[in-house]
């Protein structure tokens, strides 16, 4: 059995954005995405599930990258540029280390507290109504 996943790319992170049985919606449905402005990369996943040895193996058979794309294409228009030789002097002798990538921001949500105050308050409803039900 073999599935397609769309994986979507945005703020440094992979999510799975949809699943297709037909390989050829689920590469239309990719090129359609990625020529969006929405994610910055994007990429398809073919999942083969073998019933018989339980085992799924997986491959990436498309993989869309807006950004990398308009990269190379203003590249392409802009003038040549020759680099020009400084000597060690121009660095200080030292190499240039590159930055990590910036961390995610962590998004605060308030979906889990509510939740769980929704959570005690029914527990609580229940615990009254059980006891005025054992008193009767």
């Amino acid at each position: 059995m073999k599935a397609y996943e769309i994986h979507t790319f945005k703020d440094g992170v992979w999510k799975i954005d949809s699943v297709f049985d037909d390989r050829e919606l689920a590469l239309h449905e990719a090129n359609k995405i990625d020529e969006g402005s929405r994610y910055s990369a994007v990429r398809v996943i073919e999942e083969n599930y073998d019933e018989v040895s339980d085992l799924t193996t997986t491959r990436t058979i498309y993989r869309g990258n807006r950004a990398a794309r308009k990269k190379a294409e203003a590249a392409a228009q802009a003038p040549e540029k020759r680099p020009v030789s400084r000597g060690p002097r121009a660095t200080g002798g030292q190499a240039h280390k590159r930055r990590p990538p910036p961390e995610p921001k962590k998004k605060g949500g308030f979906l889990v507290p509510v939740l769980i105050l929704l959570i005690i308050v029914f527990a609580g409803i229940a615990g009254i109504l059980l006891i005025r039900q054992a008193g009767a």
